[in-house]
């Protein structure tokens, strides 16, 4: 790695130059690409010409989606604040996805364009949940760059089948080419997306009612479903038992999803309430996790502040 230390801290070009005529260019050419294939997760082009010679590195990796291939877990948080300061002090702070939420957020897909390039420069996933199953609003949410979708009130088999499909280039699905920021509006090579997107994009399903529990063995059984994510309010809710999360009905079900994504190889998924129920989610086998809220973990952290603040003040008087 000694060539490669001195490169980064160059432009590309004016390392490639510095080691043109070196015995180590080949070896530092090498490293450069070594390092991008296994550390930059965004997709990247690296043009050097010089005397008719063209190299060209393109990639797009989508790191969460090999974190829960290997069996490893996947730390993340929601987003609804429409504000480009939090994504990007947010996709800085170790966590590995960002979870743009139209479901229960007020983003609309203008805003979730104009809030993804604040993830630009880390390795933070940016994923995008969406409102309802439909294949127009996945085509649009990929096309502008989003690298996964979460999709809602998945409860059949034929459920995850349209949701496959819309993620899915033909001949393996229906969704229409024409990506946008995710090819940087043509400046990457557009058959490279086309060959790569399928196998990189994230497909996360959500397991939330009783037919979905009762369904879950032929759901997970569609090829390319990544992750069974449970959201305990709405899966206790239509289990009847709101917020019981200790009753033996919503404990069997977790219990369920659990096993059959171990026999189905899918990573299952939580969103948790808090640090502590995310340590009990990892605990229980859980891979692709959530441990925050942006709205409110901003509310929790300022109502915490105040009445810490009272409290004091009120040993004053």
């Amino acid at each position: 790695m000694q060539y490669l230390v001195p490169i980064l801290h160059q432009s590309p070009s004016a390392s490639l130059n510095h080691y043109h005529n070196s015995r180590g260019f080949l070896e530092a050419l090498l490293q450069i690409i070594h390092f991008l294939c296994t550390n930059v997760y965004k997709i990247l082009t690296i043009t050097y010409v010089h005397c008719n010679l063209i190299v060209v590195v393109n990639v797009f990796k989508n790191k969460v989606k090999r974190l829960l291939h290997e069996g490893k877990v996947a730390i993340g948080a929601w987003v609804t604040i429409n504000s480009t300061d939090v994504i990007e002090a947010l996709s800085r702070v170790g966590l590995d996805w960002l979870l743009f939420d139209m479901e229960h957020g007020s983003l609309e897909v203008s805003d979730i364009q104009r809030l993804l390039p604040a993830t630009n420069g880390t390795d933070t996933v940016p994923l995008v949940r969406i409102p309802w199953n439909d294949f127009v609003i996945i085509k649009r949410v990929l096309d502008i760059g989003a690298y996964g979708i979460m999709v809602p009130w998945v409860n059949t088999r034929e459920n995850v089948e349209a949701v496959v499909k819309a993620v899915m280039y033909p001949p393996q699905g229906i969704r229409g080419f024409g990506p946008r920021r995710a090819v940087y509006y043509g400046l990457e090579p557009s058959n490279e997306y086309f060959k790569s997107a399928s196998d990189e994009i994230l497909v996360v399903v959500q397991i939330e009612t009783e037919d979905a529990i009762n369904n879950i063995d032929e759901i997970l059984s569609v090829k390319g479903v990544d992750v069974a994510f449970i959201g305990p309010y709405d899966l206790s809710a239509n289990l009847g038992i709101f917020g019981d999360f200790e009753h033996p009905k919503f404990k069997s079900a977790i219990d369920k999803v659990l096993n059959s994504c171990k026999r189905k190889g899918v990573a299952p998924g939580m969103a948790a309430l808090s640090v502590d129920d995310a340590m009990n989610a990892l605990k229980m086998g859980f891979k692709f996790v959530s441990i925050g809220y942006d709205i409110f973990d901003l509310t929790r952290a300022y109502r915490s502040n105040i009445e810490k603040v009272r409290r004091y003040l009120s040993f004053l008087t």
